[in-house]
This record gives structure tokens, C-alpha cells and sequence, in this order.
């Protein structure tokens, strides 16, 4: 039997979206959906094990797995992603580049940065050996990493220097990587990359 429009639920398109990762404000027409069939996308995820997890005032929402069980079991729905330890440097540390940014600039909502602007904060972590030398150099692809995740977005792709192009971070890496696990990763780093006493 082929479907037509009236076939698919109204807030099918959105939850489509939701499926494949974040939704964003910025996605004016996904994002009216989301807010107007929020209690129908809420019941519909509910249903197979899903949370809406939906911050208007930040402007984003994506969804999260529910534990079923006290082991942690899932629908199993959405593949959980086991970040490496650069991986997880690079996120916490723009994490705590958006802390300081609402913390200290009031004029500008949104936070916005090459990947040049942050090679030079990256290199005040690291000592000079040759495995933190390459991170930096590979820093491009773990940016590029961020923007699957939906934790930056591309608003302005420079033609012949990837360095220069302008990313926005996105608020939503705030409910990935909470306050508490910020500070306990930074002083993790704080204290591995302190200098030796002689």
C-alpha cells in the first residue's frame, strides 16, 4: 500500500530529524514542529524508549535512550559513541571556552571561533612532545567530529584555508558535558599537565 501525506503524522518530519541527531532554532521550520507537537513527540519517543530532551530558551533539543533496567539496559535504538581521550579534550575544552564566554562576554550571544583561535587556547595544555604536536595538527578533524555531534556548526567555510573557517558553538554540548564533569576533567588536565618542581 503506498502512503500518501496524510499517512505520516504531522510531527513525523521532525522526529525524523530528532532520530538523526539535534534539532536547532536556527531550523526554523523543524523547530516550529518541535514546539507546536512537543506532547505528541514526547509520547511518541516514550513509546520506544526514548527521552525528548528540549531547551527552548538555549534552542535545542535532542533525544536521549532511557535505562530500562538498574544494568543500564536500552531499547537499544541510538548506538552509544565511546569518545577517545582527544576526543574528549577537545569537547571538554570548548565546554569550558562557553563557560567562560556567557561568564564574561555580555554583549554576544552566541560564541564564535576558528579553528586557528582554538589551536592557540589547545596549546596552553600541552608540553611540547611530539604525540600533543600532532593532536594540534589533526585538530580540523576532531572539529569536524564536533559538528556530527551537533556541538559546532560551520557558519562560514573559508575557500582555501580550513584554519580560518568560523564555527558557532552550540549550547547543547552544556547537556552533554555538565558543570561537575567539566571540573573534574580540568582538574584531571590541570593536574597532568602541571609543571614538574625540581
Amino acid at each position: 500500500m503506498q502512503l500518501t501525506s496524510q499517512d505520516i503524522a504531522p510531527y513525523g518530519r521532525v522526529a525524523v530529524k530528532l532520530l538523526q541527531g539535534p534539532v536547532f532554532d536556527d531550523q526554523k521550520e523543524l523547530w516550529e514542529d518541535l514546539q507546536r507537537y512537543q506532547i505528541e513527540l514526547i509520547q511518541y519517543f516514550h513509546k520506544i524508549g526514548l527521552e525528548l530532551i528540549l531547551d527552548a530558551r538555549e534552542g535545542y533539543a535532542f533525544l536521549r535512550q532511557k535505562e530500562l533496567d538498574e544494568k543500564g539496559s536500552t531499547a537499544g535504538l541510538m548506538r552509544r559513541i565511546s569518545l577517545t581521550y582527544e576526543q574528549t579534550l577537545v569537547c571538554v575544552l570548548l565546554r569550558d571556552w562557553l563557560e567562560e564566554f556567557e561568564r564574561n562576554d555580555t554583549d554576544n550571544r552566541n560564541l564564535y571561533f576558528t579553528p586557528r583561535q582554538f589551536r592557540e587556547r589547545l596549546e596552553l595544555f600541552f608540553k611540547e612532545k611530539s604525540n600533543e604536536v600532532k593532536f594540534i595538527r589533526e585538530l580540523n578533524k576532531y572539529l569536524n567530529e564536533c559538528e556530527s555531534w551537533g556541538f559546532v556548526k560551520v557558519v562560514n567555510r573559508h575557500p582555501s584555508d580550513p584554519d580560518e573557517n568560523r564555527y558557532e558553538l552550540k549550547r547543547i554540548i552544556k547537556a552533554r558535558i555538565s558543570l561537575d564533569e567539566l571540573k573534574h576533567f580540568k582538574a584531571l588536565l590541570e593536574d597532568e599537565f602541571k609543571p614538574v618542581q625540581h
